[in-house]
């Protein structure tokens, strides 16, 4: 039985497609795993720590030195995500961090949630709020319910995933999960009953823990949780204690069966799970038990269907407390003794010996490692385990730890591996994970990539450039095609966009360009004259877009058919060069890309009465191919060509016409009944024999709507491998313009993949208020202690200055609650990235700092800074008035 039939027959399987992860000094899953490969300990790389800080510590007994904190966490894309500055930074960083790991776990997916035919749901937890406990309550002294709310849906944990869902555009279930150090591999336990329940499509999962104040080290405490040397040795004899560190991840999960079905990139496949809590058998609320952790570990691999004999890997749970690891031995030791016999055939280890106990992300940093471990087939190695624990010493043990890497063996065909996590006060989790399927790759038909990109701004989108070009420089063929795909069909679209061609012939430069705004409508199409046309060789070239063989392929058998090979020759060549122009408005409707209206000059007029409805495409191959020939001709030869052209036009069947077709140069626009006349293509092309083809300019934009040639020899440099290059450039640049493309249609006959790519560059800027013990006296509102963004000289288009001092006093009121500036007096509340929550603190601030009454209502509906300035000013007169004019 092949790896792949396993698989086949459990509907219960969940697949992981999507992996993201931040941890000190780490940014990717990529970086990760080379440091796990490495035996690299994240938490003791102090060189990226503040000198000054050191220093004045260092000198202090117990100091112990550590690298647990991830950088820059005051740095946050907000205008990504579509917050102000100010909300920004009234947000708990880890809120912050939990949505940045969310996205980019669903972009590594090759999932956009707003094309997404699906529900999308996330479970998720966070760490402890010191940020709002440290920096945001001794600002929050005013008393104003409206900061207090908006306070406590920007930092309490039970917004954290609620919050990311409701930013990314989720619509399945979304849950908060809290137990402690287990919370996010409880969440997968979940996610994985939500998909096989069919709650949900596809569910984000996961964790972030932030320690704030952050700190450079800590001290030593005798008999405590930590560490007595500043290094987290799991299930060594000499362990100490723990090391807590600052760490995030996610995970996506779609049913296996689904993930195959759509393409998607499958790590790691999970065959079962399980989840309980120790109860009141143990020493204490936070003390361990060993009975609980042997039956969630049995249960799980009862859901799987395994026996502990055939996991060969457990990522454990491993704190490094002498206490801890002792009762995690113990109740593997039982699990396993109940299946098995065997000795040292299970690798074990703990990914908290490199990076740190990450509190609630605990559990996905250990699940991502060992999908990392099964996708690359390689048991990663153990660090600070010179001297094992005695209970892996006694000679029957079915464990080990490996202190290199070592090379996965597999002799029953299939690698598991059992992950663990604990959480402090008992609820525990246990996930079984099977390495996925290897499926066969498969080459694209098409030798010239198209690849698409789209930012929010420039910088980010010359960063993606950059990037990309790097995965692109070592991408095999395969990856090629498959990152294209991911690039065009999993990928949120936004207005600063590029294209580049990529593949045989070298690869072109970056074409980029703001999305059209204004572009009303679909393109219109336009079917230039033949005459004089160079019909390309026959080649594989035409196989490489299937549409257009097919549709080539019928016109040609039709032709010959009517013309035979060599009793009409120039008829013949004619109709060749139609059935190209007609098989590429076939191939650009395949995409998607439907005209608004048609276009024709010379023959192109025929084609351009099939494109609309009007002609068959066999009446317009027939005519179209007569006329082109009866130019060419003279004498008798015309003559038979032209009565054989008339009799066709007199046996005319028109159909109604789904586009209107542009009026013919220098005439009035026609209606149906006179395109469709006999007279009229009789006239046509006597018209043309006397005085020659129409003349018409092709592409061009008209009346704000992009204008399609239908001419392949036009956009191409040459016949052969390149043949299609110009089509695709065009394709590109219609995307660019903001015309939807229907990419899997584009892929038709092919089986691609979605894979990860690099992800998105966040431009972030500071937002962070800063710990002030001074503002524990302040009475005034809360108001973030961050200097607001400029904006830039375009997105001043329209500027005007406040006039007035009530306009002032508004315009600075607004700068300080948005973080931007300068704001116009016409400049909109909500597309400057207000909403109704902020405004209910900015209207009392405004009234108290004003002395006016005025109602909320009036404040939202008036949007601008003129407006409410009319309503501030009309309000004062009409008190005025009340009071008797005094």
């Amino acid at each position: 039985m092949s790896l792949e039939h396993e698989y086949d027959d459990n509907k219960a399987d969940i697949a992981i497609i999507g992996l993201s992860i931040r941890l000190p000094g780490i940014d990717t899953v990529s970086q990760f795993w080379k440091a796990i490969l490495t035996g690299e300990e994240v938490v003791a790389d102090t060189s990226l720590q503040d000198t000054a800080e050191v220093a004045s510590a260092e000198g202090k007994q117990n100091f112990i030195r550590t690298n647990t904190n991830i950088r820059n966490i005051e740095n946050f894309d907000a205008a990504f995500f579509n917050f102000n500055i100010r909300e920004a930074s009234l947000m708990d960083p880890q809120h912050r961090l939990l949505l940045e790991m969310a996205w980019e776990a669903l972009e590594a997916a090759g999932c956009d949630p707003g094309t997404y035919d699906g529900l999308i749901g996330m479970y998720a937890g966070v760490y402890a709020n010191y940020y709002q406990m440290f920096n945001l309550m001794p600002l929050l002294n005013g008393n104003r319910a409206a900061s207090e709310l908006q306070m406590q849906i920007a930092n309490e944990k039970d917004h954290a995933a609620m919050m990311a869902a409701y930013k990314l555009g989720l619509t399945g279930p979304v849950l908060n999960v809290q137990s402690a150090c287990s919370s996010s591999l409880v969440a997968v336990h979940l996610a994985c009953e939500s998909l096989l329940t069919y709650s949900s499509d596809i569910m984000v999962c996961g964790g972030a823990t932030l320690g704030i104040p952050q700190a450079n080290g800590y001290y030593y405490q005798d008999n405590g949780l930590m560490s007595a040397d500043g290094h987290l040795r799991a299930f060594d004899k000499h362990a100490t204690g723990t090391l807590y560190s600052d760490g995030a991840g996610c995970v996506v999960l779609k049913r296996y069966s689904d993930a195959l079905e759509d393409g998607d990139t499958i790590y790691a496949v999970i065959k079962g799970s399980a989840v309980n809590n120790d109860g009141a058998l143990k020493a204490g609320y936070t003390a361990p038990a060993v009975t609980g952790q042997i039956q969630v570990v049995e249960r799980a691999q009862m859901n799987a269907d395994v026996s502990a004999g055939d996991i060969s890997y457990i990522e454990a749970h491993g704190t490094g407390t002498p206490l801890g690891d002792a009762i995690e031995l113990e109740a593997l030791h039982e699990v396993f003794a109940r299946h098995t016999e065997k000795n040292a055939f299970c690798a074990l280890g703990s990914v908290k010996s490199n990076v740190g106990h990450t509190g609630p992300a605990a559990g996905i940093v250990g699940l991502i490692k060992t999908v990392m471990a099964l996708r690359e087939r390689i048991l990663p190695p153990v660090i600070h385990a010179d001297t094992p624990h005695d209970r892996l010493m006694t000679g029957r043990s079915p464990f080990y730890l490996n202190p290199f890497p070592l090379e996965w063996s597999s002799p029953n065909q299939r690698r598991l591996a059992g992950v663990s996590s604990f959480g402090l006060g008992g609820t525990n989790a246990h996930v079984i994970l099977q390495e996925a399927p290897v499926l066969p790759k498969e080459a694209s038909l098409r030798r010239s990539k198209l690849f698409v990109l789209s930012a929010k701004n420039a910088e980010a989108l010359k960063r993606k450039q950059q990037s990309l070009q790097q995965f692109l420089s070592s991408a095999s063929e395969e990856q090629l095609a498959d990152a294209a795909y991911t690039l065009q069909t999993g990928r949120k679209l936004f207005e600063h966009r590029a294209i580049m061609l990529y593949g045989s012939g070298g690869e072109t430069e970056w074409i980029e360009q703001e999305t059209g705004k204004n572009l009303a409508g679909m393109p219109l199409f336009h079917f230039p004259d033949l005459s004089g046309f160079e019909t390309p060789e026959l080649g594989d070239w035409m196989a490489e877009e299937t549409v257009f063989y097919n549709n080539f392929v019928l016109g040609n058998n039709l032709a010959e058919e009517w013309f035979g090979k060599e009793v009409a020759a120039l008829q013949a060549q004619a109709a060749y060069a139609l059935t190209v122009q007609l098989s590429l408005f076939k191939l650009w409707e395949s995409w998607g890309i439907h005209p608004s209206g048609c276009q024709g000059t010379g023959s192109g007029l025929f084609a351009a009465a099939y494109a609309c409805g009007l002609m068959t495409h066999a009446d317009a191959l027939y005519l179209g191919s007569s006329y082109t020939a009866a130019l060419a001709t003279s004498g008798e030869e015309q003559g038979t060509i032209v009565r054989s052209y008339r009799q066709r036009v007199s046996s005319l069947r028109t159909g109604p016409m789904r586009v209107p077709i542009a009026a013919l140069p220098g005439k009035s626009q026609m209606t149906h009944a006179e395109w469709s006349s006999s007279d009229f293509w009789t006239s046509y092309l006597t018209d043309a024999l006397e005085e020659g083809p129409s003349l018409q300019t092709s592409c061009r934009n008209e009346n704000d709507r992009l204008v399609l040639d239908m001419n392949l020899a036009e956009s191409s440099e040459s016949h052969g491998p390149t043949e299609w290059k110009g089509l695709y450039l065009l394709l590109g640049k219609v995307w660019m313009e903001g015309y939807p493309v229907n990419w899997k249609a584009y892929y038709q006959g092919e089986r691609r993949q979605r894979i990860e790519l690099p992800a998105y560059p966040f431009v972030r800027t500071r937002c962070w208020v800063e710990r002030d013990d001074s503002a524990l006296d302040s009475t005034g509102p809360l108001q973030p202690m961050v200097d607001p963004i400029n904006l830039r000289p375009e997105q001043l288009d329209g500027y005007i200055a406040p006039r007035t001092e009530v306009e002032r006093e508004l315009v600075a009121a607004w700068e300080l609650y948005l973080g931007v500036a300068p704001i116009g007096i016409n400049d909109n509340y909500y597309e400057l990235g207000g909403n109704s929550l902020l405004a209910a603190s900015l209207h009392a601030y405004l009234c108290e700092q004003l002395c006016v009454t005025l109602r909320l209502e009036v404040f939202l509906e008036q949007q601008t800074i003129a407006r409410l300035a009319e309503s501030i000013e009309s309000w004062r007169l009409n008190s005025k008035s009340a009071k008797g004019g005094h």
